[in-house]
């Protein structure tokens, strides 16, 4: 059951309802929440970025820095991950770049408290259907590296095809390791439907 609640008013997709998760906009008020799995090296190596250092440093990024960005790149705001019956926000769920007008890619992350309980799949899977319901995208992309093997179930569990493997590139930690490319076409995403 996905409950897709409204429509994209000021940039902001609608809020989503799932069977146990309810996506929402994040807020001022969810940086602690959103600072206390950004903030873990486990989190935020596997998905290329380093960990945010400050409760402070956080607060700059999504107070200043993230809605410009956004702008920036022409992207929608995405979805703090809550699960249905709280409102702490443990993770995220979004695009994070823009590789046509039709063509996003998707990011997520995911507080290791809540790891293993299939949130981020159903998170995403909300995400695609606003994509291709609401946005009318074309096609959808999820990046990893190799040694994320969790992204890559997720990719492959959600029905996205492994479409490039460039070699050798350096993680955010300087290792060499494969960047993998994953794509979803809309047709695809609706025959499984």
């Amino acid at each position: 059951m996905m409950k897709i609640l409204g429509k994209i008013e000021n940039n902001n997709l609608p809020d989503v309802e799932t069977d146990r998760l309810y996506l929402r906009q994040r807020t001022l008020d969810d940086v602690k929440d959103m600072f206390a799995y950004a903030s873990l090296a486990e989190v935020c190596y596997p998905a290329g970025f380093p960990p945010i250092e400050t409760l402070e440093a956080e607060y700059d990024y999504f107070q200043n820095r993230y809605h410009q960005n956004l702008e920036k790149k022409g992207l929608p705001s995405g979805y703090g991950i809550t699960i249905k019956g709280g409102d702490r926000v443990i993770g995220s769920c979004d695009f994070n770049h823009r590789h046509a007008d039709d063509v996003y890619e998707i990011g997520y992350l995911l507080h290791p408290d809540h790891w293993g309980n299939g949130y981020v799949p159903e998170a995403v899977a909300a995400l695609i259907e606003v994509a291709f319901t609401v946005l009318n995208l074309h096609k959808v992309e999820i990046r990893c590296y190799s040694h994320n093997q969790q992204s890559q179930r997720v990719a492959e569990k959600l029905g996205f095809t492994l479409e490039a493997r460039i070699r050798e590139r350096k993680d955010v930690t300087g290792n060499r390791c494969d960047e993998l490319a994953y794509g979803l076409l809309k047709e695809e995403w609706e025959e499984r439907e």
